[in-house]
């Protein structure tokens, strides 16, 4: 009994460390139970993972129900006992006698396979089932054995990008900032599991800085990259103390991370501002972004254009300064270009943003709401592109 509890403590930890129960079903998953469908004419087939009393079909084909009770599904024979468990004729073999939902769909067959994290733990079971009794030649087994390696490699390629997005995540900053009046917040939304998308934001002294970074292209190399602008920034703007400092600051990082961007035949847009709390002057340096606004207190839209070519384009190009002032009831909102795929109007988008941002305002509302605007037209029209949006709200 005490190695019992052992092995299911061990077993928990291990579906824990994957992320699995954050991460939820993924189309590869599900691919691999539609290729097991077709191959062996099954009208069923799941991967299975164990969470305390759940077990969650994370990759299923042929029934719409995510989960069940453990006690429900044969998987629990596999799990519990680390090896291949079959049956000729499920309704008259005694291990299947106490599954309830496997007996009120009169099912007959069931073959599962063991999955295994990186350190040998059984996380959970790979199955086909059928209606009718039946048995699996030695090349069907064999068949059988390949798909749940493939099921496998897939389950831990799947948790592997669950922790590679937590950590990206934990990378931004952890809360929105608040100081004298301004509060500064931001969503980053991946395409991928991963993206290129980079945003940042800190006190300085009494200097409030923003910074957006857009790497050219997608997923894991893009991310890598971005994490790399991200030092270089948190390792220049310490040193920006008056506003002509940031063009200084933008070519250091610039420098930092020049060979990387020559390496990978890459180039990141980039966009760093800094708002001085005792003047409300607001510095900024444009590298090829073009995607910021200041919406005004009387809801006008500034658009701060700037001159700069993306990092990595030229390694010779000095950034230039340009400032303007963020007063009460100012906003200033820095995007990414992903924010052009969930707008209605791609040619007229800061007129748009404009809009979204001073709605709530007008309505007397607490919070900016662009933000929670920006997520749900993300979530709705699917975004090819990486969206980042930052504002900075100058409240008093």
């Amino acid at each position: 009994m005490i190695r019992d509890e052992a092995r299911e403590e061990r077993r928990q930890r291990a579906v824990e460390s994957l992320g699995i129960v954050e991460s939820g079903h993924e189309d590869r998953l599900d691919r691999v139970t539609r290729v097991a469908r077709a191959v062996f004419g099954v009208p069923m087939s799941s991967v299975t993972v164990m969470d305390h009393e759940r077990a969650l079909y994370v990759g299923r084909a042929g029934f719409d129900d995510p989960e069940s009770a453990r006690t429900d599904t044969p998987c629990s024979l596999v799990t519990d006992s680390g090896e291949i468990i079959t049956t000729d004729d499920a309704r008259a073999d005694p291990r299947f006698a106490h599954l309830g939902a496997f007996r009120d769909n009169d099912l007959g067959f069931y073959v599962g396979h063991p999955l295994r994290d990186g350190s040998g733990n059984v996380v959970g079971s790979f199955c086909l089932m059928d209606a009718e009794p039946r048995q699996l030649s030695d090349d069907e087994m064999a068949e059988f054995r390949d798909l749940a390696a493939w099921a496998q490699v897939e389950l831990l390629a799947d948790a592997d990008a669950s922790a590679a997005r937590s950590t990206q995540q934990a990378l931004l900053p952890a809360a929105p900032l608040e100081v004298e009046g301004v509060r500064v917040e931001g969503i980053c939304l991946p395409s991928l599991s991963v993206g290129g998308d980079y945003y940042d934001y800190g006190l300085v002294g009494r200097f409030v800085h923003v910074a957006v970074g857009d790497v050219m292209g997608k997923g894991v190399g893009a991310a890598i990259i971005g994490s790399s602008v991200r030092a270089a920034c948190r390792a220049a703007s310490p040193h920006v103390g008056a506003a002509r400092e940031l063009g200084l600051a933008v070519d250091r990082i610039e420098r930092a991370v020049q060979t990387d961007l020559q390496r990978t035949g890459t180039f990141v847009t980039y966009f760093h501002a800094v708002l001085d709390l005792d003047t409300d002057e607001l510095s900024f340096v444009d590298a090829g972004s073009g995607l910021s606004i200041i919406v005004r207190a009387d809801g006008t839209v500034q658009h701060l254009a700037g001159t700069g070519l993306p990092l990595g384009l030229d390694e010779q190009q000095q950034h230039v300064t340009e400032t303007t002032r963020l007063g009460v009831g100012d906003q200033l909102i820095v995007m990414s270009d992903g924010v052009l795929d969930v707008l209605d109007d791609e040619s007229d988008w800061a007129r748009e943003v404009g809009r979204l941002a001073a709605r709530p305002h007008a309505d007397g509302a607490d919070e900016p709401g662009l933000l929670q605007s920006m997520a749900t037209l993300t979530h709705r029209r699917l975004s090819r592109d990486d969206v980042t949006v930052v504002v900075m709200d100058r409240r008093a």
